[in-house]
């Protein structure tokens, strides 16, 4: 059986392939100027059976009244096929037949016919969007409800706009149109965080500012971990690390978030995140990264940074601002209250521009309900596919109190047991203070001197 060190090759792909009954291929050029045809993965999960009705019976039955659900998760670099079993098979058993396309480049999607890399020309917002419609024509499924998050509901609002004739109905979760959306998440990081101008939030901001004047903090190069502090835990969890670091302490926690944001091993997972290839997407084509600005707070700084080792971003290949009026799709947009990645104004100017579409702000919550408050994600799918967004909104209130997934429920509580354990244990703090003084002088790249104590 196929390993992940052995999935790296073409060999272990195809051994995987023959092992598993949910992976599709579909062969496509490799560009639009590149006729060479390259393997593109889909995974494609059908209801459970009922019954005993035979198998073309069945066949027939879900041609008629089974929806065909098309989830696009967020990326571009995260694969859809290993990360997202459970969910297709949560769907399924609803009823659902589920399609997830590999994005080429990542995961199952990475390599040519001969196993090597695709080449950077592969890498465009165009070739993607066709690939969607390859998937769907060779799964034979005529027109399909689409779930999009972040990345995944650009992807969603380009075939929405495009290909109408393929989309039923469209659920978007933490909506991204256009670089200026980052630019709008910029300003919300540091209007929150930074210039106070948030009653919630201005103590903290004072906090920083001071702690920038000592030399505690480098607010330059501050904005990923506020920003990652505010996701996890929200306001009161950024308050809690800001207020150790004025007492001298929390530099372990920092530190800890600082690794996980940069650190190779914990942003590129073979088959779960690949960025690599497709950095010329994120930020060549649509511009991740493209306004960060090197200034205090700045959320969008190793965003900036990534988006370096690539053609600089001029205009979006897609430009979706001017075709949201045209999505004639019945819509629901879906965004975190506390999301600063993709900010709720963003997506209440999403739901403005298309016809009829409808909002829904679920409290408590950040960036991308698809990995953050998965049950609520499945449920507005089953509701989409049924064509009762409205019946769902009616319910939003009982929607808000599921349960979080297990991943951002861990997330959360293990930076709230960080916190707790560097205020109640001084004795342990001291020893860790010195590592965490160590790696951040390993981990920040910025080569500014400490005036008192680690600069973080």
């Amino acid at each position: 059986m196929a390993t992940l060190a052995d999935l790296a090759d073409r060999a272990g792909q195809d051994e995987l392939l023959q092992i598993r009954n949910d992976l599709m291929t579909v062969y496509r050029p490799i560009s639009s100027d590149d006729e060479r045809l390259f393997p593109l993965r889909y995974a494609r999960v059908n209801p459970r059976r009922v019954g005993r009705a035979s198998e073309k019976v069945q066949r027939a039955a879900r041609r008629l009244v089974t929806p065909t659900v098309l989830v696009l998760p967020d990326g571009p670099g995260t694969a859809s096929v290993l990360p997202y079993d459970l969910l297709r098979r949560a769907l399924a058993a609803k009823g659902l037949d589920v399609i997830m396309v590999e994005h080429r480049g990542v995961g199952l999607s990475r390599l040519d016919a001969e196993g090597h890399d695709l080449p950077p020309h592969a890498m465009r917002m165009r070739e993607v969007l066709e690939d969607i419609v390859a998937v769907l024509d060779h799964a034979q499924v005529g027109e399909v409800v689409v779930y999009g998050c972040g990345y995944g509901a650009h992807l969603a609002l380009a075939l929405a706009a495009l290909h109408p004739e393929r989309v039923a109905s469209l659920v978007l979760d933490s909506p991204f149109v256009s670089a200026a959306d980052e630019a709008c998440a910029q300003s919300a990081v540091r209007a929150r965080y930074w210039d106070g101008a948030d009653p919630a939030t201005d103590t903290i901001a004072a906090a920083l500012r001071r702690l920038d004047e000592s030399g505690a903090v480098d607010a330059r190069r501050a904005g990923p971990v506020i920003l990652a502090a505010h996701e996890y835990g929200g306001v009161e969890d950024v308050r809690e690390l800001v207020d150790l670091l004025a007492l001298g302490r929390g530099q372990l926690t920092w530190a800890s978030l600082w690794q996980a944001l940069t650190t190779e091993w914990l942003t590129s997972t073979r088959f779960v995140n690949e960025p690599d290839l497709v950095a010329r997407i994120a930020h060549t084509a649509i511009g991740l990264g493209s306004q960060a600005d090197g200034g205090p707070m700045d959320p969008l700084l190793l965003a900036g940074e990534a988006a370096r080792a690539v053609p600089a971003f001029t205009e979006p290949e897609i430009d979706l601002e001017p075709l949201l009026g045209r999505i004639t799709a019945p819509t629901l947009v879906l965004v975190g209250e506390r999301d600063l990645v993709t900010p709720p104004e963003v997506a209440r100017r999403v739901a403005d521009a298309i016809p009829g579409a409808r909002l829904l702000e679920v409290r408590g919550t950040g960036h991308a309900l698809l990995d953050a408050h998965s049950q609520l994600a499945r449920i507005a799918i089953w509701w989409s596919a049924a064509g009762a967004h409205d019946a769902l909104l009616e319910r939003a209130e009982e929607l808000q109190d599921l349960p979080r997934t297990p991943t951002s429920w861990a997330l959360t509580h293990g930076l709230r047991l960080a916190l707790a354990a560097e205020r109640y244990s001084p004795w342990r703090l001291r020893l860790e203070s010195a590592r965490s003084r160590r790696a951040i002088s390993r981990l920040d790249p910025s080569g500014r001197k400490a005036a008192k104590g680690p600069r973080l």
